[in-house]
This record gives structure tokens, C-alpha cells and sequence, in this order.
């Protein structure tokens, strides 16, 4: 990926924390403290958070780090004590362009705001028979992430999910893209409105961390980008992004 531009620049820079803020009081830490938590010198936590690879935020002009955030990370990048941490989870497929045929490629999505565009688009869903009330609960789920953080991440792109994995029962991580029927605000980083959406629900954080990377991935090249942007047939949109794409690992 270019480390310098465009829209992973943006992922990068604002943090995983951005797609991951808490909804009660956490654990706030120090660059110290993660340190000893993660077993390495404050010196490679300053390099890491420079290189932006790790979820910090700034809080009175010092980095700080959710305890819990930092730790999924740890573990899902194998670093120091916590790199074994959690292997008996749950784990999920990162296939993302089966995540997409299971949500499916929007045109025309309503909406004037974003809970109106979750309301529209998860109406669209295709849900197991005998779920039909899971649609109200993610509308809300949504809603309520987006209340914590835009997920507008620029470029007129944004992408909700729910404020934090769990099983919905949906027969694997679901992948939605939502073109808008007009621009929406999301009061997203550059400012731009939304027209493109990429509804995320995944069972794991590490599997949501897999999918935002390989979105992020297809979005950080500006020609892939503008011509998703350019709304392309379901069956090309698939193909090309399938073209892109890492092979698919658990």
C-alpha cells in the first residue's frame, strides 16, 4: 500500500480506535503502560505509533490507548505476551467477496441522513427466515456507532458497522455496498458527503479488521476508486475487486 496518500493515509493517521470507540468507561493507558503491557521498549511503541500502525489516540497532547483495543490488536498481530491471546475465539471467514454476495450490491439507497440510509439499506438485507427483528436491532446497533464517531472515512465513502462484532446470525461476515440516491452528510474527515456505503457485520474483531483492510486496500488506489465510485454492474464490481484482492486466508 502507499503509506503516504489517499485513503488508507486516512484509516491510518485517525486510528483503528476510530472504528471501535467505546459506548462505557474503559481502560485508558499511557505509552508506558503499553509498553509494559505488550512487553517492548516505549521507544517501539513512539515508532509504531508514528508508522500509524497501531490504534492510539490523542487525549490532552499525549497518545493514549484503549486497553482492550490495544490488546485485540496485539493479539491479532501476534506481538509480545498477548500473542496468543484469544486463539480459541471464534474465528470467521475473511472472504470478502463472498461477504458481498451475502449482502449484496445496492443502487438507489434512500436517505437524507445516515440513520435513514442504515434504515433503507438494511431493508434490503437478505435475512434467515424467522429473523426478521434483526433488522431493527442492527438499524439501531448502527445508529448508535455512528453517534460515537462518524464512519465517514472521505473520498464520499463511509463505512458503518455495528459498534462491535457479535453473531447475527447471518451465516458469516456480511458485506453490503449502498449507493446513495443523493449525497449524504456523514461528517466524514475531508468533508465530502457519502454516495458510496460499506455496511461491514462481522462475529470477530479480527475478522473486521481483515475486511476494513482489504476495502482500505481497494479504496487507497484512486482509479479502483473512482470507478467504484462510477457505480459499475454488480457481476464487473465483484470481478475487478476479486481481481485486486489478496488470496483469502482464515
Amino acid at each position: 500500500m502507499n503509506a503516504g496518500g489517499g485513503f488508507f493515509w486516512n484509516v491510518r493517521c485517525f486510528g483503528i480506535s476510530r472504528f471501535f470507540p467505546r459506548y462505557r468507561v474503559v481502560e485508558d493507558i499511557s505509552v508506558k503502560e503499553a509498553a509494559e503491557l505488550l512487553n517492548v521498549a516505549e521507544k517501539t511503541v513512539h515508532r509504531w505509533i508514528r508508522q500509524g500502525v497501531v490504534p492510539a489516540h490523542r487525549s490532552h497532547g499525549q497518545f493514549r490507548f484503549f486497553r482492550s483495543e490495544l490488546e485485540a490488536w496485539a493479539s491479532h498481530k501476534k506481538i509480545g505476551a498477548l500473542s496468543h491471546q484469544g486463539q480459541g475465539a471464534l474465528e470467521e471467514s475473511s472472504d470478502l467477496i463472498e461477504a458481498f454476495r451475502r449482502g449484496g450490491i445496492h443502487q438507489g439507497v434512500e436517505g437524507a441522513t445516515p440513520a435513514e440510509v442504515f434504515d433503507h439499506l438494511v431493508q434490503r438485507l437478505t435475512i434467515p427466515p424467522g429473523m426478521e427483528h434483526l433488522r431493527a436491532a442492527l438499524v439501531q446497533d448502527l445508529e448508535e456507532r455512528e453517534e460515537l464517531a462518524s464512519t465517514g472515512l472521505g473520498f464520499g465513502v463511509a463505512i458503518p458497522h455495528p459498534r462491535h462484532p457479535r453473531n447475527w446470525g447471518l451465516g458469516g461476515p456480511l458485506a453490503a455496498v449502498g449507493y446513495l440516491r443523493q449525497p449524504v452528510d456523514f461528517k466524514s474527515l475531508d468533508g465530502q458527503p457519502v454516495t458510496l456505503v460499506f455496511l461491514l457485520i462481522c462475529s470477530t474483531v479480527k475478522g473486521h479488521l481483515k475486511m476494513l483492510a482489504h476495502i482500505s486496500h481497494l479504496l487507497n488506489h484512486p482509479d479502483t476508486r473512482n470507478w467504484l465510485l462510477g457505480q459499475p454492474p454488480a457481476e464487473d464490481l465483484l470481478a475487478r475487486i476479486q481481481s485486486l484482492l489478496p488470496p483469502v486466508s482464515p
